[in-house]
């Protein structure tokens, strides 16, 4: 199994107006910018990386929105306003990946062709600007392959094919357990997965007969993180054991789904909208944890062995858990 290779893509922020005077001054002149109601301009410099500098195709570009970068209060509930176009107002094709306006956040793909990826080439994002021309949102991914997606939407977080148990997360994270006066964990170590799955996977024993014991991996050193724009956590596994797949934001809660595994590999797929209902144990629910995880858990109670392989985000880009 090889390694992927994941986009970074932080936002730069050259631009904004709503009324804030001193916030007019950027890189360019005024007048550039006489006739913008409201708007902001961003340099392809610095949203694009070297993992995502294709320059003769067009690739993807990601704007993550809050309330330090983007005034929600004068947008509508939808964002249906904004608009994404060249400097000369020629429309840019971008999708709303999701837009929340009371909790300050937002994300946004931007298509950029080749002749958007030069050093130096701008663009501009608008809202409230009546007279600006909106773009196709199908045309963001059209055309470009599979595995350019795969590789600006998902984040390998271990398949456990190097030789220690550090993540492939940015930070490289390292994998632990924890258990309770009632449980017992051995420490996670990598060997042959067995059971007819080639390569290594990740492995830890346990006891908990009157409690769970769990083993997890954290997300960028511990400090949280928002998963909002998470499509699916796969990965595969196998017990027999009974498994609570979790997100966990330490000392305030997590959101998980329940599982039976028997003792034959299988891949699971688990959605941000498959998880529990809040209630009892700590389960505050996937939109009380959603936007700030710390860690990946997996709970697990019965049997006394798990096996975990090939794990994997998608939704997201590695850049969101640095």
């Amino acid at each position: 199994m090889k390694r992927a290779l994941f986009l970074l893509l932080p936002i730069g922020v050259a631009l904004f107006q709503a009324g804030c005077g001193n916030d007019r001054a950027f890189e360019g002149s005024s007048s550039e910018t006489e006739n913008v109601l409201s708007a902001r301009i961003y340099r392809v410099d610095s949203l694009l990386s070297d993992w995502n500098h294709p320059v003769v195709v067009p690739t993807v570009a990601t704007l993550r929105l809050d309330s330090s970068n983007f005034p929600f209060h004068g947008v509508s509930r939808t964002g249906s306003e904004i608009t994404v176009e060249r400097i000369d107002s020629t429309p840019i094709p971008f999708r709303i990946v999701y837009w929340d306006k009371l909790a300050a956040r937002g994300r946004i793909e931007v298509r950029l062709d080749p002749s958007s990826q030069t050093p130096g080439f701008r663009f501009r994002l608008r809202w409230n600007a009546k007279d600006s021309a909106r773009s196709d949102s199908a045309k963001v991914w059209r055309s470009l392959p599979d595995s350019q997606r795969f590789a600006l939407t998902s984040v390998l977080v271990d398949d456990f094919e190097h030789a220690s148990t550090n993540s492939l997360l940015p930070d490289s994270a390292q994998w632990f357990t924890r258990f309770g006066d009632s449980g017992t964990a051995t420490v996670p170590d990598i060997a042959a997965a067995g059971r007819g799955r080639t390569g290594n996977a990740l492995h830890f024993s346990y006891m908990g007969e009157k409690g769970w014991v769990y083993g997890g991996v954290s997300l960028a050193k511990g400090k949280p993180r928002s998963l909002r724009s998470l499509d699916s956590l796969v990965f595969w596994v196998r017990g027999p054991v009974k498994l609570a797949v979790g997100f966990d934001h330490r000392d305030v809660g997590k959101a998980w789904v329940i599982n039976v595994m028997d003792s034959n590999w299988t891949r699971r797929s688990v959605r941000p909208q498959d998880l529990d209902a809040p209630g009892a144990g700590g389960n505050i629910g996937w939109s009380g944890v959603r936007d700030s995880v710390t860690d990946i858990v997996f709970f697990v109670s019965q049997g006394s062995d798990i096996w975990l392989d090939d794990i994997r985000l998608h939704g997201m880009s590695r850049d969101d858990l640095k």
